[in-house]
């Protein structure tokens, strides 16, 4: 029954139907979510101080972005309503850490995911008017039960690159075909051009990572390390010089769909509140115009997560994020002991990192995303610790002693 619950509360976060707003749908189901995942850590209070003592600095964003309510711009209620849910699915991350190995986690969110791409398919066949997208703006591109073809692109790419892993490691591959299978049609008929290029790059680096792994020859894996370098470079200098050529032949500009315009059009905000921001999800609660080169964007994000994170919590919480990110990625050690569940881990971390460069799926978003980062860089801590206090052990069982 736990982990029916615990799945149904990854669904939820992973739904904008019920984590998107402040309607009272979503704050009932936050207060539910929340009140479940206090009377789960409260046994656990000792395990929970521990994870939460070994992680210091996402302790302290993630009080911070609870307090940054104090200076908020928008009504003080609506404010502590956006705080309630932030602590609701961080709450439910220190859950799923606390009560299920690194294993457990990624296994439930390939569950969560893969759940969720039966459902977005059934969606459009069911109920194609809710399910893809009409009027004027993406009209006909699949968007499911998550609201717009990008979110719908990120889902279906997570859930492609964990079957694909999981494929690899051998047990159940029809399952996993059919899954691979859906995810790419989702991810084609949503068209969304960043999860189609995110796929594409994490697919390589899977099938990287796999490769190196199977080579026993230090020499070969100097030989490979360097050809793949060779081709990553190659493929920056083609896409820095024929840029323009590249998008326009799949119909896009150098402008990202208009992002840069609208990253010049903000910069007036993070100005003005530089250090601490204007509170979480304050700024874009209002709904602003944005304008830039005569154009103006109404939106509810400025399309990258890192900018969304500086209006929010300033370049404070914006440092400690990207300090935290980087940290984690240097602690990733993807050994020969459950080795998939690492690789899905640090290409879920990955993805993360990348895709918050040009899009925003970290706090204003779905709450899945800082539920995945959130769980990850405390598993990759715990094993971290573990690695070095192993490493020390060892150092001293073969010291001789002194006489």
């Amino acid at each position: 029954m736990k982990h029916v619950l615990t799945v149904a509360g990854l669904l939820a976060f992973s739904i904008p139907y019920a984590c998107q707003g402040l309607s009272p749908r979503v704050i009932t189901i936050s207060v539910l979510i929340l009140l479940f995942s206090y009377t789960m850590l409260l046994p656990s209070l000792k395990s929970l101080i521990a994870t939460l003592a070994d992680n210091p600095l996402l302790t302290l964003l993630t009080l911070y972005i609870a307090a940054s309510c104090l200076w908020a711009e928008q009504e003080q209620t609506s404010s502590l309503l956006m705080v309630l849910k932030f602590l609701a699915f961080s709450t439910f991350g220190l859950y799923l850490v606390t009560h299920y190995t690194t294993q457990g986690c990624i296994r439930l969110l390939v569950v969560t995911l893969s759940i969720l791409s039966i459902l977005n398919l059934l969606a459009v066949l069911l109920v194609p008017s809710f399910a893809i997208h009409g009027g004027v703006e993406h009209t006909g591109l699949w968007k499911g039960i998550s609201g717009h073809k990008n979110t719908l692109g990120t889902l279906s790419l997570l859930s492609f690159v964990s079957h694909v892993i999981y494929f690899f490691r051998g047990k159940r591959k029809v399952l996993h075909i059919g899954f691979i299978l859906l995810n790419a049609l989702l991810l084609i008929e949503c068209q969304s051009t960043t999860s189609l290029v995110l796929t594409s790059s994490l697919f390589v680096f899977i099938l990287f990572i796999l490769l190196f792994k199977r080579i026993r020859s230090i020499a070969l894996r100097g030989f490979f390390i360097s050809c793949s370098c060779l081709l990553v470079l190659l493929g920056l200098v083609l896409t820095f010089t024929y840029g323009d050529a590249i998008a326009s032949e799949f119909g896009k500009t150098t402008t990202l769909t208009g992002r840069t315009e609208i990253w010049q059009g903000i910069g007036g905000a993070i100005q003005s509140h530089y250090w601490f921001g204007h509170g979480y999800g304050s700024y874009w609660a209002a709904r602003p115009s944005i304008y830039a080169n005569g154009i103006r964007f109404d939106l509810t994000s400025s399309h990258s997560g890192f900018r969304d994170l500086w209006i929010d919590v300033g370049l404070t919480g914006l440092l400690a994020t990207i300090t935290l990110a980087i940290t984690t990625l240097f602690k990733f050690r993807i050994g020969k002991a459950d080795m998939y569940t690492w690789l899905t881990a640090v290409v879920f971390f990955l993805f993360i990192v990348l895709n918050n460069i040009t899009d925003s799926r970290f706090l204003n978003s779905l709450a899945i995303y800082w539920i995945i980062f959130m769980v990850i860089v405390i598993k990759v801590q715990e094993r971290h610790k573990l690695a070095v206090a192993e490493k020390a052990n060892s150092t001293a069982l073969s010291t001789p002693p002194l006489h």
